[in-house]
């Protein structure tokens, strides 16, 4: 058992430079402090900088980072981390990081010596809780991302109305699957339940989507290790996950939670490719639209699941008809980490079949959109494959 008396005086002052931490851990924590800079999120940057300056005040948590198997963005390391910070401070068991977490303000950074300090008493009093965190997957899935979903929906029944089967892919608690039960305005048109206690509306640019409905059928999905809300200790998991101070999104989670109490989503446990291909084996109803999404997942997977998935709709898409169309929507980084892009391939027998276009651009946290619609870009197929923030 560590020490846990390492008096507060061993932190009076700021670490210099040289105390820094080295080695890949330090490196993406640089990396992922720079990305939320780069979005306006200053109190969150200024804790994976802290966090690079004391890392070696928990000597074990800084081993485990620098030794992950793999690529430390792909598994989402950072997001880990950042979270379980989150977690510890909601849950009081310290008190000098809870105090600095509950004057969080996403646009502004706390003093560097105190969150130095604070920090640095955190990880060498909480390590083995920090460690134990970091040992489950990330939970990412933001409700308001499932606006580029329905606007896609919007704009294929539009065109073509039938009832859509959906499908998603890396679903975590399955809020996305529930979308029929949320507001949604896009642009100037609306959908959902306009009662709902979860009001999605994004900073819209661009045309609005074409047509005002989402005849959902059916809604089911997939998670390696999906959570179930009624559990209060998964809910807890799925806020640590919002960003300090995100006051709108952790609302937003919350009333997407309570219903999902009340409409639990059909979400199984396994293997994203694995359950793809069991679920797209099934000969295509006729008259109805089966759509597969999924929404900043794909990085999380391993390679050999992403080629099972590319090969499963391929194959599907083969016995696509217009009268029993598939479809993959993919809200991802594009493979240049230049953009988070809304893809959509659909499979219909006709010439376009199989070449994915990029309806729109958006905000990692669906903030904003830029709406182009099925006019869009045409991109190269292998964008399907692109890594997911």
């Amino acid at each position: 058992m560590k020490d846990k008396t390492l008096p507060i005086a061993a932190f009076a002052e700021p670490f210099s430079a040289s105390a820094f931490a080295t080695g890949r851990g330090a490196a993406q924590l640089a990396v992922e402090a720079q990305k939320a800079r780069k979005f306006g999120k200053m109190f969150v940057a200024a804790i994976l900088e802290s966090v690079a300056r004391v890392l070696p005040q928990a000597p074990s948590l800084a081993h485990a980072i620098d030794t992950w198997p793999g690529d430390l963005a792909s598994a989402g390391v950072i997001f880990r981390l950042n979270a379980g910070l989150h977690a510890l401070a909601r849950s009081g068991k310290h008190p000098g990081l809870a105090a600095i977490y509950s004057r969080a303000q996403p646009a502004q950074a706390p003093e560097p010596s105190l969150l130095d300090r604070t920090l640095s008493m955190a990880l060498h009093d909480c390590e083995a809780d920090l460690l134990e965190w970091m040992s489950g997957p990330t939970q990412t899935n933001e409700v308001a991302r499932v606006a580029g979903l329905a606007a896609v929906l919007m704009e294929l029944d539009a065109r073509a109305p039938m009832p859509t089967h959906l499908l998603e892919l890396g679903s975590s608690a399955g809020l996305n699957l529930n979308l029929r039960h949320y507001s949604l305005r896009l642009g100037t048109h609306g959908t959902g339940d306009p009662a709902s206690a979860v009001s999605i509306a994004p900073r819209w640019i661009g045309p609005s989507p074409k047509g005002e409905r989402i005849d959902l059928a059916s809604a089911k999905g997939v998670d390696l290790n999906p959570l179930d809300v009624r559990r209060d200790a998964d809910s807890e998991r799925l806020h640590a996950y919002i960003w300090p101070g995100e006051q709108v999104r952790s609302e937003r989670l919350r009333a997407a939670i309570a219903i999902a109490r009340v409409h639990p989503p059909q979400v199984e446990r396994g293997r994203a490719g694995e359950w793809l291909v069991r679920e797209l084996a099934a000969q295509p109803p006729q008259g109805e639209r089966r759509v597969i999404f999924h929404s900043m997942v794909t990085q999380f997977l391993p390679e050999s699941d992403r080629r099972m998935i590319d090969w499963a709709m391929a194959e599907a898409g083969r016995a696509a008809s217009p009268a029993a169309p598939l479809v993959r929507v993919g809200l991802e980084w594009n493979p240049g980490r230049t953009a988070v892009e809304v893809t959509v391939t659909q499979w219909n027998g006709l010439p376009e079949s199989g070449h994915p276009v990029v309806f729109a651009e958006c905000h990692p946290y669906a903030e904003w959109f830029s709406w182009i619609g099925p006019e869009g870009r045409e991109v190269a197929a292998q964008l399907q494959n692109g890594v997911a923030a």
